[in-house]
């Protein structure tokens, strides 16, 4: 075969193409096991219905920032969390029963003020979220 056809746009840019996307999901895979997501998958499962809830919500899980990705939802039996689609490789929607969540405290900087908390016994990760969501919960901390 000729080295030509390696070099032609025709086979270059569906190959890019093809690369970068594999790149991207193996990225978006390796923060999803860094950050504890896939740990809570695994322990808590998949959602059932999900209650309604806020889009483009910016948080932490673990070490790993989410800017304006997830979804966030709350109802009586507990949190749901999930990304958007482009990000969902190694995300898959995940509930997280209130009896899961524990060592929840405020952290007020400036103006944003957040809920940290723990998820799983024995702990499995860390979740960072405005404290906004969650009036009406068991995470509606006043400081």
């Amino acid at each position: 075969m000729s080295s030509q056809v390696f070099t032609h746009p025709a086979f270059i840019v569906p190959a890019a193409l093809v690369g970068f996307v594999l790149f991207w999901m193996a990225i978006v895979r390796l923060l999803g096991t860094i950050s504890g997501w896939k740990a809570m998958h695994e322990r808590f499962g998949p959602p059932g219905p999900v209650a309604p809830g806020y889009q483009l919500v910016t948080g932490r899980v673990g070490l790993v920032n989410y800017n304006n990705v997830l979804r966030v939802a709350c109802d009586r039996s507990g949190l749901y969390l999930s990304v958007l689609a482009f990000f969902r490789a190694g995300h898959p929607a995940v509930f997280i029963p209130w009896n899961e969540i524990h060592e929840a405290e405020r952290k007020d900087f400036l103006w944003r003020k957040r809920v940290r908390f723990s998820v799983g016994h024995p702990r499995i990760t860390t979740v960072m979220l405005p404290a906004s969501l969650f009036t009406g919960t068991p995470l509606d901390i006043h400081p």
